[in-house]
């Protein structure tokens, strides 16, 4: 089997939250999961041979600092996808505060290197009170804080699916979601990607190819060029794999599960509500291969 990009994760944030059981999986050899869709069992190894890199999702790496080394000891290079919104109390209920969140990025980014650490500011949630007045100015503030730290920023826009309207529809009347049409989409991305710049930061617009062009480029989350320069990869570069239309992401395999992230956030694909989430997170066992 070739060595493969294993993904931590896009289902839950291992980083923040099962540290010990993904300390266990490397330390075993292998994680399981589950098919969302057909139930059926997969399992993934994690023995560094078959390992080409991970790329670990997160609002909160903090609870990994610490064990950093252990991963670097299993000889397959890393980076991070790190989000940082600076949302309202109500859309991301258990988030780090702002200012620890910039702290904790600035660690991470000296410790790795700002090409190993790339800012999320994702989803750009539109409402009455976030409105594109708010995110110029959000935005703004969290670029300024992170310039140095960050050399690109990934951003899309918060999509609708059926779950997400559900939770968002217990929130108070000028938090409830706005789409947006598409010409205000692409103006408000353009002043950020513009924002960014004037920082010494990229922005790049994820699985929104109507966003892409002016100051605003593509976003690969799981991307071919970084890789091949952390991990380079005999024989020729892995082939891009999306894992919905218009993702521009090579291939990997993701680990984790859905509805065991606690963060609370209204928006999340990911969980069935936030409620659910915090069930199943204190249920979890951390010895078994399969979370949640």
């Amino acid at each position: 089997m070739d060595a493969q990009v294993v993904s931590v994760s896009r289902r839950t944030d291992v980083p923040a939250f099962h540290v010990p059981w993904f300390l266990k999986r490397l330390e075993e050899g292998f994680a399981e999961y589950r098919n969302p869709f057909s139930g059926k069992l997969h399992r993934v190894s994690l023995r560094p041979e078959d390992v080409r890199a991970f790329v670990f999702w997160t609002r909160n790496p903090a609870p990994l600092l610490p064990h950093l080394g252990r991963v670097e000891e299993r000889g397959a290079p890393f980076y991070f996808l790190y989000t940082v919104n600076g949302y309202p109390k109500a859309l991301e209920r258990a988030v780090p505060p702002l200012d620890q969140a910039v702290r904790t990025f600035a660690k991470l980014s000296e410790r790795l290197g700002p090409g190993r650490v790339r800012w999320r500011y994702d989803p750009i949630y539109l409402s009455k009170e976030t409105d594109a007045a708010f995110h110029r100015r959000n935005f703004g503030r969290i670029a300024s804080a992170l310039q140095g730290s960050a050399g690109e920023c990934i951003a899309s826009f918060a999509d609708m699916y059926g779950k997400v309207r559900r939770n968002a529809a217990k929130l108070p009347g000028g938090l409830r979601p706005e789409e947006g049409e598409l010409p205000a989409r692409k103006a408000l991305l353009d002043e950020l990607a513009e924002m960014a710049g004037e920082r010494g930061m990229r922005l790049l617009a994820c699985c929104e190819d109507a966003l892409v062009g002016g100051p605003a480029g593509k976003a690969r989350c799981v991307d071919p060029d970084l890789l091949d320069r952390i991990a380079p990869l005999t024989g020729g570069r892995l082939p891009l794999r999306p894992t919905r239309e218009e993702c521009g992401c090579a291939a990997s395999r993701d680990i984790g599960a859905y509805d065991t992230c606690p963060h609370g956030c209204v928006y999340c694909y990911a969980n069935a509500s936030p409620e659910a989430a915090l069930a199943r997170y204190r249920a979890r066992e951390a010895e078994r291969a399969l979370l949640g």
